[in-house]
């Protein structure tokens, strides 16, 4: 049995077990966020009876638990800004504890409550530079001793009089000789007695002997207190046994009931930032954001992926793989890590392709890994060109992205890939023993047949993958310039009202002839598409194919990949779409079918 609801436990219990450090907060903590009013109506909430939820506890055991993860202390004493993380605590060589898996706010909340001070803020002061007591006064939680009228906190939908306050402002409190602020912490020290008529002789003795207000409603609530907090079994709370990381991610997941929702990756990179001496969230979310800011949309998971493939880690996203050493490893190469992903992202930037083509980011992660080896990322972009290095990367990435290669087991298919990348030899991408591999040993046939080249060529304009395609076709231009996808025939051509006074002035009236003219299919698809670059697309505009190619001087047949015996007048369109897409059929089958022989 993996976890069972154990017997409930007194707050005092709870509070000493934290004193013990018998209770810590695992990584996967959230940053405490309460606000002191927020725990004020916690305490009030437990003096008029009302639930507040289970608790989750993790029973740690394992050596290697204790070893690779970090664990943390309960706050004692926040303070808004300047103290508001946890302090690191060393388990290493300790016996057994609970890590807080659900629970975490209320059970801070109870500390700080009881133990602790809360420090905010003080309005129309300006933020000092380090922390400071006259700006942020240390409050400690009071109880008022003074019985109210009932609307006296009404607006708070609170029945007692909890505050937290500063010694300042217990001192200036002069409505009575006796004082009317109780610490609550102070009922942690009372002593227990069995009979209701006992205890409140002892609650109306200490109350005495403190100098507190000393009134039936005093006694009543200080009473009242002391046994919420220390006879009443309020914690309930499950525990989980299970030594597991990933399961025990998952329960919290399931069991948690603190604000904002987590994704199992989410605590994921929690644990796997944890032990970094510097802040890396922030250098993560700095390479996340101008990788981004470069047109590719990419989230924390992919750079923590990234990270384990170039540190040679295992790939799949489990706890296990963010050991200690992994993430040890991981920080120390990070400079590295960092640039070599900025430099693939420009190098595939420089392919032609955008967010929308790039559709599986994981296809970036073998190259990332290629340029990772001997530093490569650091030439890979430099303007006297790389070439022979370039121009097979180029060519592989297209091909996985219109075969959807990463469509499914992508741990898989990175893992073999990283291991014929690291075994090879070659200084060059070794795109032929990609292919040979991909095809007989892990079952992802890269062969572009008849079938599949003339699915590919009905792509559409606004398709993501036409970019690819026509990179593909395109494999010399230089897409470190500009390109838009261009229509050969203008688009403009084939509205409806143009095509009537086409059809009317040529003479053009068999239906099949006009419905290859209006079909989408043709004058939108591949065989009627060009990349060019984006001042000669402005120059060329709506021109008519035949006016702008005669006027276009040292452009060739050839390199625009048009048939050298078809005609390019409109009147021709549809012997042209047809030649063209025979051209550019051969052209794919060509290009891919020399890596496969």
């Amino acid at each position: 049995m993996e976890g069972a609801y154990e017997k409930a436990i007194p707050i005092k219990e709870a509070i000493n077990a934290i004193d013990n450090r018998q209770y810590l907060l695992p990584a996967i903590q959230r940053k405490f966020t309460w606000s002191s009013a927020k725990i004020c109506a916690l305490f009030d909430s437990i003096m008029q009876g009302y639930p507040i939820n289970t608790f989750m506890f993790w029973e740690v055991t394992a050596p290697n638990i204790k070893k690779d993860y970090k664990f943390y202390e309960f706050l004692t004493n926040y303070c808004e800004y300047f103290e508001e993380k946890n302090p690191e605590f060393n388990v290493a060589g300790r016996g057994d504890f609970n890590a807080i898996i659900d629970g975490q706010q209320r059970l801070t909340s109870f500390y700080i409550g009881l133990k602790g001070t809360y420090a905010q803020k003080l309005p129309r002061k300006h933020w000092p530079k380090r922390k400071d007591d006259a700006i942020f006064p240390p409050k400690k939680l009071y109880l008022d001793l003074q019985e109210e009228t009932e609307d006296t906190f009404e607006e708070e939908m609170m029945e007692f009089g909890f505050k937290f306050l500063t010694e300042k402002e217990i001192k200036s409190d002069l409505s009575t000789t006796q004082k009317r602020w109780f610490l609550v912490g102070e009922v942690l020290s009372f002593e227990d007695h069995e009979s209701e008529e006992t205890l409140r002789d002892y609650v109306k003795e200490q109350l005495v002997s403190m100098g507190y207000l000393n009134t039936d409603y005093s006694i009543s609530v200080v009473t009242a207190l002391y046994k919420k907090i220390c006879r009443e079994p309020l914690i309930h709370y499950y525990k989980e046994t299970s030594q597991a990381m990933d399961r025990v991610l998952n329960v919290f997941l399931r069991t948690n009931h603190g604000g904002v929702p987590l994704s199992f990756s989410d605590l994921l990179f929690s644990i796997a930032v944890s032990s970094w001496k510097k802040d890396a969230r922030k250098k993560i979310d700095d390479l996340v954001d101008w990788v981004r800011h470069e047109g590719f949309s990419i989230d924390r998971d992919f750079v923590l992926k990234v990270s384990l493939m170039l540190t040679d880690g295992e790939i799949k996203f489990r706890v296990q793989n963010f050991s200690g050493d992994r993430v040890q490893k991981i920080e120390s190469e990070w400079e590295k890590i960092d640039g070599c992903l900025r430099e693939t992202f420009i190098l595939v930037s420089s392919f032609g392709l955008n967010d929308s083509s790039l559709r599986s980011k994981n296809a970036v992660i073998p190259i990332a890994y290629f340029l990772y080896k001997d530093q490569k990322y650091k030439m890979i972009n430099a303007k006297d060109g790389h070439d022979p290095l370039r121009k097979p990367i180029q060519k592989w990435l297209n091909m996985v992205l219109l075969k959807g290669t990463f469509g499914s087991q992508g741990d898989y298919l990175l893992s073999n890939l990283r291991k014929v990348l690291k075994d090879s030899p070659e200084k060059a991408f070794p795109l032929q023993k990609i292919l040979k591999l991909s095809r007989e040993e892990w079952y992802r046939d890269m062969r572009f047949d008849r079938p599949f080249i003339e699915d590919l060529l009905k792509t559409q304009k606004d398709d993501p993958a036409c970019r690819s395609i026509l990179s593909l076709l395109y494999p010399d231009l230089d897409f470190t310039r500009a390109f838009d996808i261009d229509h050969l025939h203008p688009s403009d051509h084939f509205n409806e009202k143009k095509l009537q006074e086409f059809f009317l002035k040529n003479q053009i009236n068999t239906p099949l002839d006009e419905a290859f003219y209006r079909n989408k299919e043709n004058w939108n698809g591949l065989a009627n598409l060009q990349l060019l670059n984006e001042s000669s697309n402005r120059s060329k505009n709506d021109t008519d194919l035949e006016s702008w190619f005669s006027s276009k001087t040292g452009l060739t047949r050839k390199e625009a990949l048009i048939p050298e015996e078809v005609s390019l007048s409109f009147s021709y369109f549809k012997e042209f779409i047809l030649a063209r897409r025979e051209l550019l059929a051969q052209r794919l089958a060509s290009l891919v079918q020399d890596e496969l022989l």
